[in-house]
């Protein structure tokens, strides 16, 4: 197992009381997998991934264990930690447009990973490394002297992803690598992640909301509510038979060609964090909420007989068809 990650928490101090952005999520990933964690705006998403990687500002980041390949990571120092990004455990940053330093030419900045590691280069040969770094996300090897203003944000997707992969990590994370793309640019970004993904043999978290895009990306899918996982399996079991209201919500709020009627979206907002409602945080959205739901908090379990590892926390799993 590449990532193997037990029950991660994370909270904020606010001047109103703790915030619960993530609360106890498990979930691991196999070495060479797609895994995607799919859930809508403050689902605790984006936190998760940035736990991992220790960038959360302010946030206290709690966990029983966090194992990258064999290695333990929730013990590790400041230092040690950072000499661990890039080289086994990169970021896809959300939002490429305010990821680049506006003042920096690329190769500055895809420099500095190099030279933040220890590894030095002559002048010619680094610029030849670039480039053959550009040319492997389908960029030219002459982007390297532009500015980001100069480039699109397809191009700029496609510099933070040839900067995730300089080092050869073993694992990438991309948070919503296709966020502000139209859907040509994005299936390009994404067809150039899965490619460098497949060379490296590296796994890969991708992070969305777009359940479309994770269906025809990633191998297994771990829907987020509030903070949780409600429920996590392989992507087309997931989609064929889903064992969660709101996952179902989230597929049947999908264009079909199948299928024509009206829209229908998922009523209702998400719970605020500062809260930790009693029972299943979605019982006040949920359609087939009952008197357990409201009271007891579910626990994912097994929900699927021919996929043990289809889990869903829902008291009504079975009910669902």
């Amino acid at each position: 197992m590449l990532l193997d990650v037990r029950n991660l928490s994370v909270e904020y101090v606010t001047p109103k009381g703790p915030a619960y952005a993530v609360n106890d999520v498990s979930f691991s990933l196999k070495k060479g997998g797609r895994l995607g964690l799919v859930g809508e705006s403050g689902s605790g998403k984006s936190t998760t991934v940035l736990a991992l990687m220790r960038l959360l500002r302010g946030g206290r980041i709690e966990a029983d264990g966090i194992d990258l390949d064999g290695r333990e990571l929730t013990g590790l120092s400041d230092p040690a930690y950072r000499k661990l990004r890039f080289a086994d455990m990169a970021m896809v940053p959300q939002g490429a447009m305010s990821s680049l330093n506006p003042v920096l030419r690329i190769s500055e900045q895809m420099g500095d990973i190099f030279d933040d590691h220890g590894v030095r280069h002559g002048r010619s040969e680094r610029r030849a490394i670039l480039g053959d770094l550009l040319e492997r996300v389908g960029l030219s090897a002459n982007v390297q002297d532009r500015y980001p203003h100069e480039l699109s944000g397809g191009m700029k997707q496609r510099v933070c992803i040839a900067m995730a992969i300089a080092l050869g990590p073993d694992l990438i994370l991309a948070d919503e690598p296709t966020s502000a793309l139209d859907v040509m640019v994005q299936k390009q970004v994404l067809a150039t992640l899965g490619r460098v993904q497949r060379e490296l043999g590296a796994g890969i978290l991708l992070i969305g909301h777009d359940m479309a895009l994770m269906a025809h990306f990633v191998d297994d899918l771990g829907v987020m509510y509030a903070g949780r996982l409600v429920e996590t399996g392989p992507v087309r079991r997931l989609f064929a038979k889903p064992r969660h209201p709101y996952t179902k919500m989230l597929i049947d709020s999908l264009p079909s060609f199948e299928r024509r009627g009206t829209f229908k979206g998922i009523p209702g907002v998400g719970p605020s964090l500062l809260t930790q409602l009693e029972g299943c945080p979605f019982h006040p959205r949920c359609p087939m909420a009952t008197d357990i739901c409201r009271s007891k908090r579910p626990d994912p379990r097994p929900v699927d007989a021919e996929e043990p590892r289809h889990l869903a926390a829902c008291h009504l799993a079975e009910e669902l068809s």
